[in-house]
């Protein structure tokens, strides 16, 4: 589920970016959606930034791990750095997708005063939520390296995790 404050996050960047505060009730469906799917691909986002997180700082408390770590030993770490790589790329993705639909809403906003239609939206209209490539079934927050869909078995790592988000946050 979607949590309240991932949303609220969303709208307050829209707030500063136009400059005057968010009227959710003038804006189109579209635009709503498109700021809660957002706001989804966000979460999921921080979720994926915070197990790696633990992963890092796992690595930096076990003294053998960091040992490993700068002996060349660890075999992750080029993997690890690869992905805090892309989440960083994604999250560049998430705020050019926020300025767009500020730049949206500033569009409904001019059209509604103007007393004419609203532009129609030309992103995706439905929720977006994380999809097993297998079997298609709705993948659960992510809780380890790895996700396992409940209904075909199939495993994901937290790479796979990061292509999906990207590909999500594109079809907004």
């Amino acid at each position: 589920m979607l949590s309240k404050s991932s949303r609220e996050e969303i709208v307050r960047k829209i707030e500063f970016k136009n400059g005057y505060p968010l009227k959710e009730e003038f804006l189109t469906p579209a635009t709503r959606q498109a700021i809660t799917n957002v706001a989804t691909v966000q979460r999921h986002l921080f979720v994926v930034m915070e197990l790696l997180r633990g992963e890092n700082g796992r690595i930096e408390r076990s003294a053998v791990l960091r040992a490993a770590s700068k002996l060349g030993k660890d075999s992750e770490k080029k993997e690890r750095a690869a992905l805090a790589d892309e989440i960083g790329k994604l999250q560049m993705e998430i705020d050019s997708k926020v300025s767009e639909i500020a730049a949206w809403v500033i569009s409904e906003d001019n059209a509604r005063l103007a007393g004419i239609s609203p532009p129609r939206y030309l992103g995706k209209l439905e929720p977006v939520e994380f999809k097993c490539p297998s079997c298609g079934a709705q993948l659960p927050f992510p809780t380890g390296h790895t996700i396992t869909c409940k209904y075909c078995n199939s495993t994901f790592t937290l790479q796979d995790v990061s292509s999906q988000l990207k590909s999500m946050i594109q079809g907004i």
